[in-house]
């Protein structure tokens, strides 16, 4: 008889008490590849054991093995601890590299550990269901939003809800560039809620009526307005990025909506987006 007590996690319950648990960084550390349970952060591109779901992903993966295998030394994998297990947020290629090539048994990553409110014992193992974990961990990324910017879902229109980890992050950062350049840095000395709330009414808004007039959330089953603002707002760099100037969220949004207005995925394959861009600087230039 085994010495180890299984012990099965209800996320459910845990959330109720969301506002107790702490995320602490623990740095660096050697991590056992046999521990790491799943990805997190695309869990759609990636098996429950690391394999590529999509044939595209083989481009990223032999090019991250070439590299390895010349020698190239890459950043550390970036994880959350679950209690006895780890999720790969950052860095999956990398690991994939690593366990099917090398065969390694342990990975550096930079370990983000969630401080739960009751011990957790060697002499137990816990099962619990991966998707509820992602929920989870997104309801606590939401939670530690709230807390620094307090714009609170309770008292918006359009709740800021997303289906992807490290949203929340972005959205952040990009409310600090706000409130740093916003009108020459008018929120740069008042609290951030005040950044927060005027780019929530003067950024986002307008993004989802955008979203609205184009009817486009109903061919992407299961997202969020604020997912789509997340991707667009990434994609506008990009281009942006591309072209040499800042090419607008509307002209963004519009020319996304119009080619993937039926693709139910956010996970678009390196070959459509190098059709936006052709398609872009094409667009651009025929206006010059």
């Amino acid at each position: 008889m085994s010495k180890y007590r299984k012990v099965l996690v209800d996320f459910g319950t845990i959330e109720k008490n969301i506002q107790k648990y702490k995320l602490k960084n623990r740095g660096i550390e050697a991590i056992s590849t046999d521990k790491i349970v799943g990805s997190l952060g695309r869990y759609n591109d990636f098996s429950k054991n690391l394999l590529p779901n999509r044939g595209d992903m083989g481009i990223r993966y032999e090019s991250i093995k070439k590299g390895m295998l010349g020698g190239v030394i890459y950043p550390p994998i970036k994880v959350y601890q679950v209690l006895d297990n780890y999720f790969v947020i950052d860095g999956h290629h990398r690991l994939m590299v690593a366990k099917n090539v090398f065969n390694a048994k342990y990975i550096d990553a930079e370990v983000l550990e969630i401080n739960f409110d009751f011990e957790i014992s060697p002499n137990k193992t816990y099962s619990y269901s991966t998707d509820s974990a992602r929920s989870f961990l997104i309801k606590l990324e939401e939670h530690f939003f709230q807390v620094k910017t307090n714009l609170s879902n309770a008292v918006i229109k359009y709740p800021l809800k997303v289906t992807e980890l490290k949203s929340f992050g972005k959205i952040y950062e990009e409310i600090e560039n706000y409130r740093n350049s916003y009108n020459k840095g008018q929120f740069q000395k008042l609290p951030i809620i005040y950044a927060a709330y005027h780019w929530y009414e003067h950024r986002f808004l307008p993004a989802v009526h955008i979203i609205e007039e184009e009817d486009v959330l109903r061919g992407f089953p299961n997202r969020t307005y604020t997912d789509l603002y997340v991707w667009i707002q990434q994609h506008k760099y990009y281009l942006s990025q591309k072209v040499g100037y800042d090419v607008g969220f509307d002209f963004t949004a519009h020319d996304f909506f119009k080619k993937y207005k039926k693709v139910k995925s956010l996970y678009l394959i390196p070959s459509m987006i190098k059709d936006v861009l052709r398609g872009i600087k094409d667009q651009i230039k025929e206006n010059l």
